[in-house]
């Protein structure tokens, strides 16, 4: 097979569609990812052939006013909807484009729901599409809302609902622009918006989720309609520098604090309470500052470091507190070692709640939480019962064997289609 990935966002976004791509080229297919320029490397570097759009979000949060309108635009919502008129969509129309030229020759495009025109590019190529979201924001479930709108259980019949009415207003920026698209370069009709979120043309458009089945055990329409193949493993023999192997042998095993690309309200007042609630609690700590805006030199107790791979820092730890990215909290589960979300916003209040529901992860966090909380929690992350629900959750998610069976499916989904369409 020819396989496109047609991916939009940051590093968590892309990553999953890379590692799956790159277990599909090690079993002999030919597999294109297509995303911002920001990621060539990192595609190339994975054996992956790299075409370019010009639509990088993760260019764009680089930008003074980028970066502003992402951190505060909840705050000023007028100021963040005219810099997506001015900026933003002119850009999704051009990446359209893009992706329609990035597709010939393809048999199967698999896209992130940020790729407005991947299901309108394979109705114009006649090919298989295959929706990947990185999240369950997709299928209407009646065990949860959609977690753009709440986390709220609002009862099965208004769960559902939820999904249809953010289905029915994910394009509604871009409609136009999608319809324009669809006349002028596919030389197809227009369609209504919202149209092609889950059906094509009447028949519904097969979804995978890479994430952990072993999360939504309750959730009986993923057994029929969404296929959970896991959460993607990218192993790229990332290993720790000697700074922090040198702290980790000279004591006890800390605990890890990591926002990722999530910026504090208050960083350096948070960082004050972490640093006092670490030492009350008799604990060590490393603080990946990444984009939380923290200042602060390292000191005998405390490491500071900009970036840290995850899966290797995780599981030389005793707890973590990290923001609640679908990659981060992925890292966590797969360490078996406690954790506790301190969410920001997007899914994370999704995966804080969820987590802890179920036992996974210690009761979540609020950045403005006194630090008596923040104790209590470093804490808890010594209780037998928290370590053993980090291990038995870590257990079953190493069973998943996630690219495989990803790969598997994209496999059969083609040979179904190709007989189909014989």
């Amino acid at each position: 097979m020819d396989i496109i990935f047609l991916c939009l966002g940051s590093r968590g976004d892309v990553q999953p569609y890379v590692a799956i791509g790159r277990t599909a080229c090690e079993s002999g297919h030919n597999v294109t990812i297509c995303t911002g320029k920001m990621f060539k490397n990192f595609v190339e570097q994975n054996g992956l052939e790299f075409q370019e759009c010009s639509l990088d979000l993760m260019a764009i949060l680089q930008t003074q006013e980028g970066k502003q309108v992402f951190e505060e635009g909840l705050k000023h919502p007028i100021k963040a909807i005219q810099y997506a008129k001015r900026v933003i969509n002119p850009l999704y129309r051009k990446a359209m484009t893009e992706f329609y030229e990035a597709c010939h020759e393809k048999d199967v495009i698999i896209y992130h729901p940020k790729a407005f025109g991947a299901v309108d590019i394979a109705e114009k190529l006649g090919i298989l599409c295959i929706s990947m979201p990185p999240i369950p924001i997709i299928y209407p479930v009646s065990a949860f809302p959609n977690l753009a709108i709440t986390t709220k259980n609002l009862g099965g019949f208004l769960n559902k609902l939820t999904y249809k009415l953010t289905n029915l207003g994910a394009e509604s920026n871009n409609i136009k622009d999608i319809n324009d698209f669809r006349e002028k370069e596919l030389k197809l009709k227009k369609r209504k918006q919202g149209e092609y979120m889950i059906n094509r043309n009447g028949c519904p458009i097969p979804i995978i989720y890479p994430i952990s089945p072993s999360l939504f055990l309750d959730t009986k329409e993923f057994e029929e309609e969404v296929y959970l193949s896991g959460f993607p493993i990218l192993e790229d023999g990332s290993s720790l520098d000697v700074e922090t192997e040198e702290f980790l042998k000279n004591g006890q095993k800390p605990i890890i604090v990591t926002f990722s690309s999530m910026p504090l309200n208050n960083p350096q007042s948070f960082l004050k309470k972490i640093v006092a609630s670490l030492s009350i609690s008799g604990n060590r700590g490393i603080i990946i500052t990444g984009n939380s805006g923290i200042n602060m030199s390292s000191s005998d107790n405390i490491l500071i470091k900009e970036f840290l791979p995850h899966d290797e820092i995780f599981k030389r730890s005793k707890g973590i507190l990290h923001h609640g990215g679908v990659g981060t909290m992925a890292a966590a589960l797969r360490s078996g070692i406690p954790q506790v979300i301190m969410p920001f916003n997007v899914d994370q209040p999704f995966w804080a709640k969820r987590l802890f529901d179920l036992g996974y992860a210690l009761r979540p966090l609020k950045e403005s939480d006194t630090e008596d909380e923040f104790v209590s929690r470093f804490l808890e992350m010594n209780h037998k019962d928290a370590i053993l629900q980090a291990e038995k959750i870590a257990a079953a998610i190493k069973q998943d064997n996630a690219n495989i069976k990803a790969v598997s499916y994209i496999e059969q989904l083609y040979k179904e289609w190709a007989k189909s369409n014989e």
